[in-house]
């Protein structure tokens, strides 16, 4: 009996290795109308698929030469940085409820939901509860209990 519960322990100690290892190392990724966008991926591509921004502006980089592009969609921000001759996806920012990651957190979730869908692997300062993968940080912004902001973000930009 003691080999059987030793195996069954073994068990299911590897598949939460496993899904932690996956949420963490897939994670992230931003979906819309059946888009997916990932963070530092070829923004040229997205931008053809998402069709004709709501709003765009642009500005001089601080930390890239050329510029920083930010586009205006139904319910999200994509903003883009340049490197190399194209432009890169820096990061996607929620603008209302009707928004929702893959797992359905939106703006108006409690912080029990977004925590039941992501998990207790987060760096929570103020109130700010951040999610990092290997290239890649979610971020959920709450007030009240409540999530008031959703941001995708690129490492390192």
């Amino acid at each position: 009996m003691n080999r059987k519960f030793s195996g069954l322990l073994t068990v299911l100690i590897t598949a939460c290795l496993c899904q932690a290892w996956f949420f963490t190392s897939f994670a992230y990724v931003f979906e819309t109308e059946g888009i997916e966008i990932s963070m530092n991926q070829d923004a040229s591509q997205v931008l053809s698929e998402l069709g004709k921004a709501e709003s765009f502006y642009e500005a001089d980089s601080c930390t890239h030469q050329g510029k920083e592009r930010v586009f205006t969609y139904n319910g999200f921000e994509l903003s883009t940085y340049p490197s190399g001759g194209g432009d890169y996806v820096k990061s996607v920012w929620f603008l209302g409820e009707e928004t929702s990651t893959q797992e359905g957190i939106h703006i108006g979730s409690t912080i029990e939901e977004m925590q039941e869908a992501y998990g207790d692997d987060y760096v929570e300062e103020k109130g700010r509860y951040v999610y990092t993968s290997e290239d890649a940080v979610l971020t959920f912004y709450t007030k009240k209990g409540l999530v008031s902001g959703v941001e995708y973000k690129a490492i390192g930009e």
